[in-house]
């Protein structure tokens, strides 16, 4: 299993691990559908295994490329295995 760790806002965690925008503003919405374009281009897929428990407030994660400010952040790690890939 390869495993991929991406430093990510901590308001995502309900969309990221349970699939649920309902809270999400149109200017969360966005950076969110973009970040889920790129996992899965670059991935296959866009769920994570686990998140950290802390936040941290941080001007530079992983969102920035997407259009997001600084916020209070959770690691994210996901599997990015490629699918077929056996080890």
């Amino acid at each position: 299993m390869l495993i991929e760790t991406y430093t990510l806002p901590a308001h995502w965690a309900t969309a990221l691990i349970n699939d649920d925008t309902t809270g999400f503003e149109y200017e969360d919405e966005k950076p969110f559908q973009e970040f889920c374009a790129f996992m899965l281009s670059e991935h296959g897929n866009n769920w994570p295994l686990d998140c950290s428990e802390e936040t941290e407030f941080m001007t530079y994660h992983d969102a920035r490329r997407f259009g997001v400010l600084a916020c209070d952040v959770l690691d994210y790690t996901f599997d990015v295995t490629p699918r077929g890939l056996t080890q």
